[in-house]
């Protein structure tokens, strides 16, 4: 062994092992991708560079380019030091300049810039066909969308979902932008047992047949909050009024909207909620159609209602009087071979006052009523009678005179 280190062809051969360890090392750097290939040719290196990102020069204000790859191969041949300078610091970049080109399919060429004038380059591929189209932006709508919806607390649902900012920017290429069909918020609520609270949810586009589309969303994300709802159902809603309208006035019906509402806790609970019956409504000296706010009572064991408060649409309407005279009392029943005389009213007609709106009025005439005795259970002599009358059912009505006062022989 000794003699090994004496002699200088030993030290030789370890130096040159040791410098290509170093030179190994060199090209292993973090600097180099693994892919990279480096060769050596008498005093010049060559050296292929792979996934090298492919930028693109074009006014992104006005112009998209779809087709792009996303990365190229360069390779580059020249003196040892500048190979492998540029390997490893890669401080240049591969381009295309679509600048002034005219819409639609061009090819243009791949170019470098911010490598050495001492090393010759090569790019594969050497140019791509690309597709320049006009830059578009619209604003839509965004939805909620649901996954590991399966996974919720049982019985449950999830509610109206809220979404802020409720509206994103669609930026993309006009043909791109004129696809977008639905914009939906993607969240996650994998076994859920309460509320979700403005969970950050990324933005997805699609098409008509749900196919993602390659565009850019601003924002990105948004803040999705949806309820998480116990068991539920509907139930309807039954209004009475309470007090008297104004004097002049009547009542002509009392509407609740909506007509139903959810309600919502145990199955227990629900099963002893069947309605929401006699809800009243104050109608205390109404002169005029109105909408009166109502809160529903939160029965035992129900944790909410939706809506909690409904509308009642109340209708009233003005009313009026028209006085129809003589009108001819009819004589029903009365025995064959037998007279009857009236006493009171003694012209055998009676007066009647009519009680209703203006419009329904204005066209009743004493054709519209039948007025009548019915003397059928009568025997001879003198007896008072009602009079009966029959008309519209719309309106109200008096009479000048209740009874009649007959004579029979």
């Amino acid at each position: 062994m000794d003699k090994w280190l004496r002699s200088p062809w030993f030290i030789r051969a370890i130096s040159l092992m040791l410098a290509l360890l170093l030179y190994a090392s060199i090209n292993l750097d973090d600097g180099q991708t693994s892919s990279d290939s480096i060769f050596l040719e008498g005093n010049d290196k060559i050296a292929a560079m792979n996934n090298i990102p492919l930028q693109v020069k074009m006014n992104e204000e006005k112009y998209v380019v779809k087709e792009v790859p996303s990365s190229v191969t360069v390779t580059v041949e020249g003196p040892n030091s500048i190979v492998t300078r540029t390997v490893m610091q890669k401080t240049f970049e591969a381009y295309i300049d679509v600048e002034g080109l005219e819409l639609g399919s061009q090819t243009v060429p791949i170019q470098t810039q911010g490598i050495s004038n001492q090393l010759s380059v090569s790019i594969d591929p050497q140019e791509v066909t690309v597709v320049l189209e006009k830059r578009s932006s619209k604003e839509f709508p965004v939805g909620a969308d649901y996954i590991h919806r399966d996974t919720i607390k049982e019985g449950y649902q999830l509610g109206t979902p809220e979404v802020a900012p409720n509206q994103v920017d669609i930026i993309g290429s006009e043909t791109e932008v004129s696809k977008v069909s639905l914009v939906k918020a993607i969240v996650d609520v994998q076994n859920a047992e309460s509320d979700i609270t403005k969970k950050e949810s990324p933005v997805k586009v699609y098409d008509e047949q749900g196919n993602e589309l390659n565009v850019v969303v601003e924002p990105s994300t948004v803040k999705v909050t949806v309820p998480l709802l116990p068991p539920s159902k509907e139930v309807p809603i039954a209004l009475k009024s309470k007090g008297e309208v104004a004097k002049g006035y009547r009542l002509v019906s009392i509407e609740p909207l909506p007509d139903q509402v959810a309600v919502y806790g145990s199955q227990d609970a629900l099963k002893g909620v069947s309605a929401f019956a006699d809800v009243e409504v104050d109608i205390t000296d109404l002169k005029e159609d109105t909408t009166i706010e109502i809160d529903l009572p939160l029965p035992d064991g129900i944790e909410t209602i939706k809506p909690k408060t409904i509308e009642a649409k109340v209708n009233v309407e003005q009313i009026t009087e028209k006085t129809i005279s003589n009108v001819e009392i009819n004589v029903e029943n009365l025995d064959s071979g037998k007279n009857l005389t009236f006493i009171t009213p003694e012209q055998q007609v009676i007066d009647l006052t009519l009680i209703g709106t203006k419009q329904e009025l204005e066209t009743i005439t004493k054709e519209d009523f039948e007025v009548f005795i019915d003397v059928g259970q009568l025997v001879n002599g003198e007896a008072n009678v009602p009079v009966q009358v029959n008309g519209p059912e719309s309106i109200e009505w008096q009479t000048s005179n209740d009874e009649a006062l007959i004579r029979i022989e």
